[in-house]
């Protein structure tokens, strides 16, 4: 298409082919009309109805990339058809189901473009449905998901759960969040499969409180209020002990960082007191140390069986976190 020649169509062979074309694309000869348009554009023909007709053709026939492709060369060549290349772009996406990009298009195009009014009422209309088949789309995904991890709770398949629980984070938790408070007062509940259900409430800023029971300890948090376990203040807290490290070894840095991350994942959202968190940093510190053969420093009898007792809880819960979550 759009070969490099200086062969130029006979006007009344240009006008057959186009006539041709339209007829076909009327009548639903997709392949056929594709057919005439192609080789209008190959001589160089780039009206409006010959670009739209190849491109209906391309939608109708299933070349749904190429289709993409071409509508969005359209676009960003923004010119006086731009609305017309617009509108086919969008019916794209609509038949794709990619219901969010349309309503995100045309956020985009609303805060840039002047839209006719009748073509403003049409948009207005498809950014409706697509917002209603969007949301419908997010529920179904959703309740599928938590059916699939009520099947995995039955089955103890703590992995599986985990899995299924992150793939919910982005959708609307709201009519599943009576079984999510259920599950964080299981005793028998996985505490790293819990603290993912915790961050899929944090993430969809759950106003109101909800109790958490975790390894045998019991607290109330409301989610709007917390953050991740990346951004958690038990992380901060002893991230604040080990500042120095990050400039004067960065391999150890690294390690530290990855064992406390895990640590606190299954702690989530219980904060270590300003005591244990000094020794959980020297804990982690002195473990990675020994994992990448590095001697530390002398310590106190009784500074050395705390930080020993805190090591072990560390292996521990590195263990039950390596055991059910993915990195």
């Amino acid at each position: 298409m759009d070969k490099e020649n200086n062969v130029v169509l006979f006007p009344g062979l240009k006008t057959r082919l186009e006539r041709e074309g339209m007829k076909e694309l009327q009548e639903k000869n997709y392949t056929d009309a594709i057919g005439k348009f192609e080789q209008l554009l190959d001589y160089g023909y780039r009206q409006p109805e010959i670009l739209t007709g190849r491109l209906i053709c391309l939608m109708e026939l299933g070349r749904h990339e190429e289709a993409e492709e071409m509508s969005l060369q359209l676009l960003a060549a923004k010119d006086k058809d731009y609305l017309q290349y617009l509108h086919i772009h969008l019916t794209l996406l609509f038949q794709l189901g990619r219901y969010d990009e349309v309503v995100e298009l045309l956020d985009e195009v609303y805060a840039t473009e002047k839209i006719p009014t009748p073509l403003k009422t049409s948009f207005d209309q498809l950014q409706k449905v697509s917002r209603k088949m969007a949301e419908d789309k997010s529920q179904t995904t959703a309740d599928q998901l938590i059916h699939n991890f009520e099947k995995a709770r039955k089955s103890k398949d703590a992995t599986l759960q985990w899995q299924l629980i992150q793939k919910c984070h982005s959708l609307d938790v709201s009519p599943h969040v009576q079984k999510m408070e259920a599950y964080l007062l299981d005793e028998e509940a996985d505490p790293v499969v819990q603290t993912a259900v915790l961050e899929w409430l944090v993430k969809q800023e759950i106003e109101f409180p909800v109790t958490i029971h975790k390894m045998k300890e019991t607290m109330t948090v409301v989610p709007e209020n917390l953050t991740t376990v990346e951004e958690s203040e038990g992380m901060k807290q002893v991230l604040q002990h080990l500042h120095l490290l990050e400039q004067q070894n960065p391999s150890l840095y690294d390690l530290v960082y990855k064992l406390l991350h895990r640590y606190m994942y299954v702690r989530y959202p219980m904060v270590p007191t300003e005591e244990d968190g000094t020794v959980l940093a020297a804990a982690l510190q002195k473990l990675a140390s020994s994992y990448l053969q590095i001697d530390q420093p002398a310590v106190t009898e009784e500074e050395a069986q705390r930080i020993a007792s805190m090591m072990e809880e560390i292996i521990t819960l590195e263990a039950k976190y390596l055991t059910v979550a993915e990195e």
